[in-house]
């Protein structure tokens, strides 16, 4: 048993050696960004090359060393002579393997993959650089004798475009709501681009695709022809311009009514308006249509619906959709700044009356000039507390003080110490 637990132990450092490359290989979401510049672009590709290659022989290195460490385990308990003991220790080993090793294997796939795809990205760059140097060669050959002997370069060599766009293409995760957005934006910047090729475009379409979108061409080779395939399948998951009018108008219905204050009808006005716009990019109407004003007016409280109905009739016409949604944020504003005003206002006077009854409590319980000689001593009597024969001493008086519950100060009810007018401590005279 001791044996197999050092190849267990062998085999738990192997996995930590593979699991000490997912830094790395996490880094290779992020999309290459290559330099404009031609010999910048060129230095940037071979240093991520030698990256690539670097990161693919440590993993495959750690991958090797992982798997005859599990070799080495199953010869050992094969060569066990009782069947017993080879059954135990084999189903050790293997539930040692389930927790370490077979997750693992799944994502060191994976990571070659990401790495595979790194590559050809590279490798698509470096030919794109190729053909537009060849061609830019052609173009320095017709050039003066002047420039070719002072070595100036050209504008053309100095701000050849690389093939990345100017505009970072959006990401799709596969909410049908952004699918309109997403290809209406790579349609312009990759899909009608001439100047790349189908194989390019669907680079760009692969890095563009995220969760559930990713998966669902996840399985199409990265190969021209089958990017039009590639994009059919996106539009017949994704693509619902259709219908997407009539979800929208079904989320605006289903909504709740707001509530009486301003926060409630901020969040539905909120929650209209970014639905109405999303609706405008469908192509939908908004008009002064009745339904549009009933539909939004009915989210709404009987005083917001009121002074909309008195805007209207003021202004001679039925308002659209952008003058209702204008109209409620003018109201709902007011609405919060008067809350606001009345919070702030309500606390300032609270505050206020707070301290002018302590000020009337305390002065109730402040000793009377000509009567305080009258209640001074703790024992009952009037003489002043100096002359008590009861409680002689500070120390005694202060000790009654709280025995009495009153203050220690003035020998008075109703305060303690910290809140009395009195400048002389009785219990120390």
């Amino acid at each position: 048993m001791a044996e197999i637990q050092v190849f267990k132990t062998k085999i738990t450092h192997a996995c930590v050696l593979i699991k000490s490359n997912e830094p790395q290989v996490n880094n290779l979401s992020q999309a290459f960004v290559f330099p404009n510049q031609m010999e910048e672009c060129k230095e940037y590709i071979k240093e991520r090359t030698s990256m690539l290659n670097y990161l693919e022989k440590s993993i495959n290195s750690a991958k090797q060393f992982h798997n005859t460490c599990v070799k080495e385990a199953i010869e050992n308990i094969s060569g066990r002579a009782e069947q017993k003991e080879r059954e135990k220790l084999m189903l050790d080993l293997n539930k040692h393997l389930e927790n370490e090793s077979n997750m693992l294997e799944v994502a060191v796939i994976q990571w070659l993959n990401k790495i595979d795809f790194r590559k050809d990205e590279l490798l698509q760059q470096s030919a794109l650089m190729t053909s537009s140097q060849d061609s830019h060669n052609q173009t320095v050959n017709n050039t003066s004798y002047q420039e070719r002997s002072t070595g100036a370069t050209t504008p053309q060599e100095r701000n050849i475009r690389v093939r990345r766009p100017l505009l970072e293409v959006p990401t799709f995760s596969g909410n049908y709501r952004d699918f309109s957005t997403f290809w209406s934006v790579f349609e312009s910047l990759i899909h009608s681009d001439d100047d790349l090729s189908d194989q390019e475009k669907f680079l760009f379409l692969k890095q563009a695709l995220k969760g559930k979108a990713a998966l669902s061409i996840s399985s199409i080779p990265v190969m021209g022809e089958k990017y039009i395939t590639a994009i059919n399948i996106l539009k017949k998951h994704y693509d619902r311009s259709a219908s997407i009018a009539d979800i929208l108008i079904n989320e605006i219905e289903r909504l709740p009514r707001a509530q009486g204050n301003p926060r409630s009808c901020r969040e539905t006005l909120e929650a209209i308006s970014s639905r109405v716009i999303h609706l405008e990019q469908t192509g939908t109407s908004m008009n002064a249509d009745r339904m549009w004003r009933r539909l939004i007016l009915s989210k709404f409280t009987e005083s917001i619906c009121g002074t909309i109905i008195r805007k209207e009739s003021e202004a001679g016409n039925s308002f659209d959709v952008t003058e209702i949604i204008e109209s409620i944020d003018e109201i709902i504003t007011l609405q919060e700044t008067t809350e606001l005003t009345t919070r702030t206002f309500g606390f300032d006077q609270s505050m206020r009356g707070n301290s002018r009854s302590q000020q009337e409590r305390y002065s109730n319980n402040k000793t009377i000039p000509g009567q305080s000689m009258k209640t001074r001593c703790l024992c009952g009597e009037t003489h002043p507390p100096q002359r008590c024969d009861k409680f002689i001493s500070p120390q005694e008086r202060r000790t009654e003080a709280r025995r009495q519950r009153v203050c220690w100060r003035c020998f008075n009810k109703g305060h303690n110490s910290r809140q009395c007018f009195c400048r002389q401590r009785m219990s120390k005279m």
